[in-house]
């Protein structure tokens, strides 16, 4: 399952084609549905990709800064916990870990593949145009 909006959408697309794929006999008909489900899915993308690209143009710092201090913070917990920890306790110093509870590592896994998703994505249909 996907954890990003992005490819979210791209998979169930796919998904909803395969089903067409069975359940619609005729070739017409079927891909008909299969160009209807794919330009509701880059419509959906395209909404996603224009709310990010609104959030980098404003005007306040926290608005368009909010994705990579996420980004910025789960590097800092793994930093903490899997390369700090390790070293200080083999010198004898006790530093804290930083337990995050599972609903809180998913979001911010969420977060930093929307934002490394949709760069991509933005990046990718830039070179293609």
């Amino acid at each position: 399952m996907a954890l990003d909006p992005i490819t979210a959408i791209a998979e169930f697309a796919g998904k909803l084609v395969d089903i067409g794929g069975k359940f619609i006999p005729d070739e017409k008909n079927r891909l008909e549905f299969e160009s209807k489900v794919m330009e509701y899915a880059s419509r959906q993308q395209e909404a996603v990709n224009a709310t990010m690209r609104e959030e980098a143009k404003s005007e306040h710092w926290i608005q368009y800064s909010w994705r990579p201090l996420v980004g910025f913070t789960f590097i800092g917990v793994i930093i903490n916990n899997f390369v700090l920890i390790p070293y200080t306790a083999a010198l004898g110093l006790d530093i804290h870990v930083i337990d995050i509870p599972e609903g809180i590592w998913s979001a911010m896994l969420v977060i930093l593949g929307v934002a490394a998703g949709t760069r991509g994505l933005e990046k990718w249909q830039k070179e293609k145009r």
